[in-house]
């Protein structure tokens, strides 16, 4: 016969419950996307939002309190990547909590989604383990990192692939540290890393420094190396098992110009290695396919528009038929409407990436981007048809065929729209089903790089 409960005891759990109660409807309320839908005038959330947290158990609240202690306490702590070799814990990685307003003045400057996956196949009615695997994309603009959870979500992290030199002596460190500002410390120079990097260089009015270029490391900056794999080593977890598939993208050759990316793939295999992971390489065109194309039995065209270069690949039923990049992306954008305006890259990144629509530009900046953005959307779909019109490779689809655009680039508003514009003035050399753009673009190269990763890795086991 179960003993009774202490009086005092029972109160003490209530007061925790109604505790946990209004902290969890405080959370929900800053990060659910449908809160945000249902907030009145005064920002507070309806009424009908709170009910949702109404009736949670005592037991589901302790966990969550668990997972929210242990996600601020990481993301407050200070911490350098040059030194820090924490993980996350598989606790938060369970119970991903959205960024809220308070969070977000003191966390660093990584962030964090929970999307899905295609399926493998398999019957997922009841709660599988999460499979090994690891994707990587590796982007010129952002580095973006992913892994399996609850055996259907992916726990995505990323940071953007830059940095900027900073005075290097002990005031600044010291300062570095207070504001919990991430840097790498390479000899006697001290780098600043990721978002924050771009949000000095505007202040300062200097031009971000870049690890990467063209989809390749930049030969221009001799820190790329150490400094890319700083970046890499602090997006990364620890391998779950010896030898865990980490699969990273590269660019397919470009067809405008003489490139190659031999050394590229080289330098982050050894890297993924030290860290120990086994690496497995993909086109980044093809992880396109792979995320975004399995309504469609993995049949189409999928196209990566990233910082440095805009991926093709056309499949047929998973099987890549032919692939292929071209150098122009992002950052081509950004440099030619910077010229223009004279003024830094970065404050035209910032401008882009504030939010703008390529349908009804308000100011200077955004008419200069729109104009290179229309002039780099018709230059890759005339690239694209080049290839297909003439490349022995093209597979001959008997259905028309649906094309899927994903990579930060496509972000911007109006994208999907002048793209369905100007593609009517170009012969593809292919009977063209849907246009569409990818529910989640930033997100789709690595999850594209996981789905591989855990096929492989089951393979190979």
């Amino acid at each position: 016969m179960p003993k009774p409960i202490d009086p005092a005891l029972n109160q003490e759990l209530e007061d925790v419950r109604s505790k946990l109660r209004n902290l969890n409807t405080r959370v929900k309320s800053l990060s659910s996307p449908r809160a945000r839908l249902h907030r009145d005038k005064h920002g507070k959330p309806e009424p009908a939002v709170i009910e949702e947290v109404k009736n949670i158990s005592l037991e589901e609240m302790r966990d969550k309190l668990k997972v929210i202690n242990q996600y601020l306490r990481k993301k407050l702590a200070p911490e350098t990547i040059a030194v820090s070799k924490e993980t996350e814990s598989e606790a938060v990685e369970d119970q991903i909590i959205p960024d809220s307003k308070e969070i977000a003045e003191v966390q660093s400057e990584e962030k964090t989604t929970s999307v899905n996956l295609p399926s493998s196949g398999e019957q997922q009615e009841k709660k599988a383990p999460e499979r090994l695997g690891v994707g990587l994309d590796l982007g010129t603009a952002y580095l973006v990192a992913s892994r399996e959870v609850d055996g259907s979500r992916v726990f995505v992290k990323t940071e953007r692939n830059a940095f900027l030199s900073v005075r290097a002596d002990q005031a600044t460190k010291e300062l570095l540290e207070k504001l919990r500002i991430k840097y790498g410390s390479l000899g006697s120079n001290l780098y600043v890393l990721g978002n924050l990097a771009l949000s000095l260089a505007n202040i300062f009015n200097r031009e971000v420094q870049r690890s990467m270029s063209m989809g390749i490391l930049n030969p221009s900056e001799a820190e790329s190396i150490p400094m890319i794999k700083l970046i890499v080593q602090n997006i990364l977890w620890s391998p779950r098992n010896e030898n865990e598939i980490c699969c990273f993208s590269v660019p397919a050759s470009p067809i405008d110009r003489d490139q190659d990316t031999i050394y590229h793939r080289g330098v982050f295999e050894g890297i993924l290695r030290a860290l120990g992971f086994n690496p497995v390489v993909i086109d980044e065109g093809y992880a396109v396919v792979l995320s975004e194309l399995e309504y469609k039995d993995f049949t189409g065209i999928g196209v990566s528009c990233g910082g440095g270069m805009v991926n093709v690949c056309a499949s047929f039923r998973s099987v890549p038929a032919l692939s292929f990049s071209i150098t122009r992306g992002g950052d081509w954008i950004d440099k030619s409407a910077a010229t223009v305006l004279n003024i830094p890259v970065s404050q035209v990144t910032t401008i882009k990436e504030q939010g703008m629509n390529l349908l009804g530009p308000k100011t200077r900046e955004e008419e200069a981007l729109t104009i290179y953005y229309r002039n780099y959307i018709r230059y890759f779909l005339e690239s694209m048809a080049k290839v297909f019109g003439n490349a022995k490779e093209t597979p001959q689809f008997r259905d028309p065929v649906d094309i899927v655009f994903a990579g930060g680039s496509s972000l911007v508003g109006g994208f999907l729209e002048v793209v369905k514009e100007e593609i009517k003035n170009v012969r593809l050399g292919i009977t063209v089903g849907e246009i569409k753009k990818s529910d989640e673009p930033f997100t789709s190269v690595t999850r594209g790089c996981l789905f591989h990763a855990i096929n492989t890795q089951q393979e190979s086991s």
